[in-house]
């Protein structure tokens, strides 16, 4: 179901209409290949409505794939800031003897920890700045729950759902 709906034109752009995401927000972008329609077009939409846009996505594609867009561009050269995850063409880092298909995919591995990485980043700049990042807790630890409904009540004009 992904692979189909990132092929549907016009998906993105209801999308980003029904979302209360504003100018000056922050949109990112996870798309491995960047080639397909949904990912290209949120990143185009998103900067018409002026939203800052990061990308994470594999620049391995570009020099070995061609876009599958109406704009014939890649994700990459629709974002503000690119994080390329360094995976190869097909997500598939292994093979083997008597194994026909590549196998092994690490792109969501790489991926969560790049932007584990941001985050943390992010939030070492804001506290060096004098601001309290607005970072949850785990749930699963005592007062976790409590100091995770206070932060989403401070910053419920901010948060775009609610659990």
């Amino acid at each position: 179901l992904g692979s189909a709906l990132e092929r549907v034109e016009g998906l993105a752009g209801t999308v980003l209409d029904q979302s209360p995401a504003a100018s000056g927000d922050l949109l990112v972008i996870i798309s491995l290949s960047g080639r397909n329609v949904l990912p290209v077009e949120m990143a185009v939409r998103a900067r018409e409505k002026g939203l800052k846009v990061i990308g994470v996505t594999s620049a391995a594609y570009a020099g070995r794939s061609r876009p599958d867009n109406p704009w014939n561009s890649f994700l990459a050269e629709h974002c503000d800031v690119v994080l390329d995850n360094k995976i190869t063409v097909g997500d598939a880092e292994l093979s083997g003897d008597g194994i026909a298909a590549p196998f092994g995919p690490a792109s969501t591995a790489v991926t969560s920890a790049l932007l584990q990485a941001t985050t943390a980043t992010a939030a070492a700049l804001l506290a060096a700045e004098g601001t309290e990042p607005p970072l949850l807790r785990s749930g699963n630890v005592p007062g976790g729950l409590e100091w995770n409904r206070e932060v989403f009540a401070r910053h419920k004009e901010r948060i775009h759902y609610q659990h």
